[in-house]
C-alpha cells in the first residue's frame, strides 16, 4: 500500500535530472561525432598530403574544430552536478 504520509519528488528534482542525463548524452554524442579526439581540443586538423611530382610526403592542415576531452570532462561535470543538485530540492510533506 502507498503510504499518504509519503514525500513526494518535487519537480525541480525530475528536471534536473533529466538535464543531467540529456546533458551527458548529448556531449558524448558531440564529442563522438567531431573525431572522438582523446587529447586536448584543435581547431586544426593535420592532413599528410604527398607531392604528386617528387612523391615527397608534407603536413597541411585543415580549419576544422574537434572537441577534445576537456570539453567531454566539463560537460560530465556539470552532469554530475546537476544531478548532484537534484538532492537538495524535496517537497514538504502536508
Amino acid at each position: 500500500m502507498a503510504d499518504p504520509q509519503r514525500i513526494k519528488s518535487s519537480p525541480l528534482r525530475l528536471i534536473l535530472r533529466i538535464l543531467a542525463l540529456v546533458l551527458i548524452l548529448v556531449s558524448t554524442a558531440f564529442w563522438i561525432s567531431t573525431g572522438s579526439h582523446t587529447g586536448f581540443s584543435k581547431d586544426r586538423v593535420e592532413i599528410p598530403q604527398v607531392d604528386p611530382i617528387t612523391q615527397i610526403e608534407y603536413v597541411d592542415y585543415e580549419e576544422r574544430f574537434v572537441m577534445g576531452v576537456e570539453f567531454l570532462a566539463l560537460a560530465y561535470g556539470l552532469g554530475v552536478t546537476s544531478f548532484g543538485l537534484s538532492f537538495a530540492f524535496r517537497r514538504k510533506p502536508n
